[in-house]
């Protein structure tokens, strides 16, 4: 509780004076591409959510997954640095955020684990969230699962078939959404990395392109699992903060972590520079270990 609440101080406070000077930061780094993820879009901080969509289009250009797939070596450059935008989980509270998007225009890729979109859906609210929480590890708020009246906590294949003909892409993010550490067996590897995009291209009669690792802890990564992505998907997104240029590997594209929920100031602070320098020694470790 102390750590989360000095957490909360450091970002208001650093937050807001970097914010300041986000403009002349963000200026010096205009040819970078900066992609971020998002998790549960819950509807009441939907207003939130526009601030935040305002923000970026006031200070990056909005670049989709085909940007990455033709790999733009030499894109045109401009004031502003590049930025996409991305959702992991396939949460039903998705599906708020989809009418603001289209609105202001804003591509995005949405990551799917494949058994929490497959599975068969509980008649109590009380059973999905727990279900959510504990058998697939994707956090759902039950208060506000309660408050917007949801009878599942998942999105179903209807509405992923409409948000891609809406050309937003669909990326696997797993089976069962599980950690692809060191310890599980290449058959379980072929089942999360594997059977998870044969089984979302079949569904949706689409190609999946792009893999999100699932967690961001130092154990979910492993040669193996990197080997298998590699011959199967042309891109691999992971969370380890780094904005993205095309000398590096398409296979390790980092993110930095932005709810819907997040002030100004918070997403100045975690774009400033800040969390690179955080994440540096885990990210050259799983750099490394997935090369």
């Amino acid at each position: 509780m102390i750590k989360k609440f000095l957490k909360s101080i450091i970002f208001f406070s650093i937050g807001n004076l970097i914010y300041l000077f986000f403009p002349l930061i963000i200026g010096l780094r205009k040819n970078s591409i900066f992609v971020l993820n998002y998790h549960a879009t819950y509807p009441d901080k939907n207003k939130n959510f526009i601030k935040q969509i305002l923000f970026f289009k006031k200070y990056f250009d909005f670049v989709d997954e085909n940007f990455f797939l033709k790999r733009k070596k030499k894109f045109v450059s401009s004031a502003k640095p590049k930025l996409l935008i991305t959702f992991d989980d396939g949460h039903i509270s998705n599906l708020s955020i989809i009418n603001t998007l289209e609105k202001y225009r804003i591509p995005a890729i949405f990551f799917i684990p494949y058994e929490f979109i497959n599975r068969k859906r509980k008649k109590n609210l009380f059973e999905e969230n727990k279900i959510s929480n504990q058998k697939f590890n994707i956090i759902s708020d039950l208060n506000m699962d309660i408050k917007n009246k949801y009878k599942t906590l998942s999105m179903n294949f209807k509405n992923l078939k409409k948000i891609n003909i809406k050309n937003f892409s669909i990326g696997a993010h797993g089976y069962n959404h599980i950690g692809l550490s060191k310890n599980l067996s290449k058959k379980n590897l072929l089942k999360e990395i594997v059977s998870s995009k044969k089984l979302l291209e079949k569904k949706l009669k689409t190609k999946i392109n792009s893999f999100c690792w699932i967690f961001g802890d130092d154990k979910s990564y492993s040669k193996n699992a990197s080997a298998i992505i590699k011959k199967n998907y042309k891109l691999s997104f992971m969370t380890c903060c780094k904005p993205f240029d095309f000398n590096q590997n398409l296979l390790q594209i980092h993110r930095f972590n932005i709810e819907n929920f997040f002030s100004l100031g918070q997403i100045a602070f975690v774009l400033s520079g800040i969390y690179e320098a955080i994440y540096y020694k885990k990210r050259n470790y799983v750099n490394n270990l997935t090369k």
